[in-house]
């Protein structure tokens, strides 16, 4: 099963990859008609889509070395839910404490160089995809949520101010 980690920062418009400490954001050329038909609402929105790898890493391997899911504690519910069951999510948790200060600090820079302030942000594991959006939190709201592991796979988070 591969991950990654995706990125976008709306309205922006960069031609250079950037790089945080050990963590490199790197430009993707867009994605194809099954991203696009999966997270319909990411897909709609223009700005520079980065992915987050770990510097000096293959490109193959995606966000393998930054981050991994915390598979043995099962599926986790998405904290904002409180109805059906939500599948295939799994907490994000990073490889070092090092990486998630680097994580820290690229976001910011993201983030600043969108025009309105706004990150769009997914963690994907090729399975079991689904649309599912969580509505707007601060980069301080969600690099909290990080901290505790409540950051969760397939989900597109809105990240803003």
């Amino acid at each position: 099963m591969s991950y990654d980690i995706k990125v976008l920062s709306a309205g922006a418009v960069c031609k250079f990859n950037m790089s945080c400490g050990s963590i490199k954001a790197v430009r993707t050329g867009g994605f194809g008609r099954s991203f696009e038909e999966t997270y319909i609402y990411a897909s709609k929105i223009s700005g520079e889509w980065f992915e987050l790898v770990k510097d000096g890493t293959p490109d193959l391997l995606g966000s393998f070395y930054v981050c991994d899911f915390d598979f043995d504690s099962g599926d986790l519910p998405p904290f904002w839910r409180t109805g059906e069951a939500a599948e295939g999510h799994y907490g994000l948790i990073f490889r070092s404490e090092e990486l998630f200060g680097d994580f820290r600090l690229i976001m910011k820079q993201l983030r600043n160089m969108s025009p309105s302030k706004t990150l769009i942000f997914l963690a994907r594991i090729q399975d079991n995809e689904r649309n599912d959006v969580c509505g707007v939190l601060t980069l301080d709201e969600f690099l909290a949520l990080a901290a505790e592991k409540r950051i969760y796979s397939n989900i597109c988070y809105i990240i803003q101010g």
